[in-house]
């Protein structure tokens, strides 16, 4: 790969004797991960499905406890455990900021820059189904991606918004307790999975994305809560971006501090007037991924610990929702989800929705069609088509009682159905096929 003569110079300053063997990594197939959604499945359990049926074993990637590198000619988004939001697919590099983000289940979590959502799926797991996480991109197109990928994953305690971080500042002075600035950035680190990034590195440099940075970084900061963790990271190895960006922040602000991060074989602690930095870069020439960097801060303080508090139901019209930790929808502000959508009250039926069903624990479901995973109507029903019940599971269900079913995979929900004697009715939406 031809790379810009001026970030050539730059990477022989950052990396000296070391450029080289960056350079070799461009001859390096990226590598390709998973991240096991701990709300539904645990790591072990995971591990011991994936084999079954002759699938080799996952290796460990070494900076996150539920992260795995997939074999090159995996295709897992084409498998039934993806449908069924089991996991999500990444470069392992990008997995370590939301790893390194302290998250106690209840509290108050933001992600400021989410979409597609990798970092959310990672963050909601933390909190175990409690206390409050908002996802936000400034996008509208994004954050639909964004919102489809937790719906899939079976966030319920969560809102997606697509805001300007400083609107949200507006909102939510010292209100979260820990924060994702996971942000834009001239993606030098993306150069080798993402060819096209050098051409855009060439028209938008690192001189464009630092004040945007700033910027989040005091939207972030005004946001979080005394005691609260702030993890910065970017996709690049320019130094203005980097830790240039945070040490700047942290000259501004007195009452923020930076934390050690782990020390993982592979890891780049940065030097800086020969002293070592509390931050962390990855280079795919140490590490299998790509490029990126973090830093872990914290405002002095108590952190504070919030009084559990019970989903609120909700009605916009026709709609149906369970509202996190009884937290009401901001008005001004630009939701694209609002806690778990459960579906639409029409006037004789109440019609539950595909995010409810991703949400949903089989046993709470009264009517379940369970398929087992090698099941070939499994395969059928994720393209949309009707199946046919076999003799053992037609049942004749009073129609005060009746109720969609829930299609199940191995125990995992897919989405919904309806029983017409033999045949069961596919229900999963026409976006989720």
């Amino acid at each position: 790969m031809e790379l810009p003569s001026s970030y050539v110079e730059q990477m022989k300053m950052l990396l000296g004797e070391n450029y080289p063997a960056y350079q070799d990594s461009f001859s390096v197939s990226p590598a390709k991960g998973l991240r096991v959604n701990e709300l539904k499945i645990s790591v072990d359990d995971f591990l011991k499905m994936w084999t079954v049926g002759g699938r080799p074993s996952l290796k460990k990637i070494p900076w996150t406890h539920d992260g795995f590198y997939l074999p090159e000619e995996e295709n897992a988004a084409k498998l039934a455990f993806y449908a069924a939001g089991l996991y999500y697919l990444s470069d392992p590099s990008a997995m370590g900021p939301a790893e390194f983000l302290p998250v106690r289940p209840g509290d108050r979590v933001l992600d400021l820059c989410a979409s597609p959502g990798g970092k959310t799926v990672e963050l909601a797991a933390k909190l175990k189904g409690q206390g409050l996480l908002y996802s936000n991109d400034i996008s509208a197109s994004r954050a639909k991606i964004l919102k489809k990928n937790m719906e899939r994953h079976g966030i319920a305690n969560a809102y997606v918004t697509a805001e300007d971080p400083k609107k949200l500042a507006g909102f939510f002075r010292g209100f979260f307790d820990a924060i994702l600035v996971d942000a834009p950035c001239s993606g030098e680190g993306m150069f080798r999975s993402q060819p096209s990034m050098v051409r855009y590195w060439e028209e938008h440099g690192p001189e464009e994305y630092a004040p945007i940075q700033q910027d989040l970084l005091e939207d972030a900061c005004a946001m979080l809560a005394p005691g609260g963790f702030l993890v910065y990271s970017t996709c690049t190895f320019s130094p203005m971006e980097d830790e240039d960006q945070v040490l700047a922040f942290l000259a501004r602000h007195g009452d923020m501090e930076a934390c050690p991060l782990p020390s993982v074989p592979g890891f780049s602690h940065l030097i800086r007037g020969g002293e070592e930095l509390p931050f962390v870069r990855f280079y795919p020439h140490r590490l299998r991924g790509e490029g990126q960097f973090a830093a872990l801060l914290r405002k002095k303080g108590d952190r504070p610990i919030h009084p559990a508090k019970k989903a609120l139901a909700w009605a916009r019209g026709e709609e149906e929702y369970l509202l996190p930790a009884s937290h009401l929808p901001v008005p001004g502000l630009h939701y694209l989800m609002t806690g778990l959508h459960t579906g639409t009250r029409g006037k004789y039926r109440f019609e539950p929705s595909q995010a409810f069903a991703m949400a949903l624990c089989p046993w709470d479901w009264p009517d379940v069609l369970p398929l087992a995973w090698a099941d070939p109507r499994v395969a059928q029903y994720l393209r949309g088509e009707t199946l046919l019940l076999e003799d053992s599971e037609v049942k004749s269900v009073p129609k005060k009682d009746k109720k969609d079913t829930l299609v199940t995979a191995g125990g995992y929900p897919l989405g919904f159905g309806r029983r017409s004697g033999v045949r069961l009715k596919n229900l999963r939406p026409a976006g989720w096929i």
